[in-house]
């Protein structure tokens, strides 16, 4: 069974921003899930040029999924430039 209550509050330039830790990838990677509202966007789409996949789980609606060792501030605000930038 999975353990969904990890949240983890990340500062970044969008403000404070909620990421739950997720069951490692099938490699052991360590993996994250962010709500799409939180990284500013207005739809939910697909954005896995930035590192971001959709999440398809039930528990958890309108997410996205990463992967990610090191500073996740660092990686979120990266991803919220690309993003805004198109």
């Amino acid at each position: 069974m999975a353990n969904y209550n990890n949240e983890i509050t990340v500062p970044t330039i969008n403000g404070d921003i909620r990421v739950w830790s997720i069951d490692n990838d099938s490699n052991g990677n360590p993996r994250f899930v962010v709500h799409y509202l939180s990284l500013g966007l207005d739809d939910y789409i697909s954005i896995s040029k930035f590192g971001l996949d959709k999440y398809r789980a039930k528990w958890f609606g309108g997410g996205y999924v990463f992967s990610y060792y090191g500073d996740l501030t660092n990686f979120l605000n990266t991803a919220i430039n690309k993003i805004k930038k198109g």
